[in-house]
């Protein structure tokens, strides 16, 4: 008889299956606009309906698949348009939330955000390989989720949440193509530095200029990207 305490230490958690779908979704080794269905998921990756339903649902709640029919999601798909209507939110929305979440953070919330920045910059000062650029988009999303938490504003919060996705995908895209790193290494340095002041004002202008070069490095790489003619979706860089 098999040896069942061993076989449940084999089994992957349902947090390390969604880490492993949504870091394949953010680098878009999952090409938007791909079908994924339970059954065929669940036989692919070798574990039960109900863990993988439970993961894609979490997926769909971060914005980066879509529900189509039961047991059936589509990765969000991702085309020029989509991820500059995206950004332009983002760029109106995170330089305000930058300046609250700075200005009111409590000396805990505060320690964090310096050590996550600190962390973020040295993560990004090394080549911008899969793994480095995955593991700069977990810290970037921590310390914009502790912002909006440090804002003590809960419309403010939702609202981060139902973009987070979709943006840290674009961004994520942005690195892989080592475009705008230097620009974000910077917001780093200088950001990091206003917290222990509380200086909101200075936030938002380092967060203002930050968002709005990757807007404009989004476009430069998603135009360069195969399948955007036309408004088509965008497809996987080739490494």
């Amino acid at each position: 008889m098999a040896d069942t305490s061993a076989l449940a230490l084999e089994t992957p958690s349902s947090e390390a299956v969604y880490r492993m779908l949504r870091n394949q979704i953010m680098t878009c080794e999952l090409s938007p606009g791909r079908l994924l269905t339970e059954r065929e998921s669940a036989v692919e990756l070798g574990l039960g309906l109900s863990l993988v339903h439970e993961v894609l649902t979490r997926l769909m709640r971060d914005g980066l698949v879509q529900a189509v029919s039961p047991g059936v999601y589509r990765i969000t798909p991702l085309t020029l348009k989509s991820a500059n209507d995206l950004l332009t939110v983002w760029t109106l929305l995170a330089p305000e939330m930058a300046a609250l979440g700075t200005s009111r953070a409590d000396p805990q919330q505060a320690a964090g955000l310096r050590q996550l920045m600190l962390e973020g910059n040295t993560v990004l000062a090394g080549p911008p390989d899969r793994n480095r650029v995955v593991r700069f988009i977990d810290i970037a999303e921590q310390v914009f989720g502790l912002v909006a938490t440090a804002s003590r504003n809960e419309r403010l919060v939702e609202t981060y949440r139902s973009l987070a996705g979709e943006t840290w995908r674009v961004i994520s895209l942005i690195l892989l193509a080592a475009d705008c790193v230097d620009t974000l290494l910077a917001a780093g340095v200088t950001w990091g530095s206003t917290i222990e002041d509380r200086d909101g004002a200075t936030a938002t202008r380092i967060v203002r200029d930050v968002t709005v070069a990757t807007h404009m490095s989004a476009m430069r790489v998603l135009s360069n990207r195969p399948g955007t003619g036309g408004g088509g979706v965008v497809l996987p860089l080739r490494h």
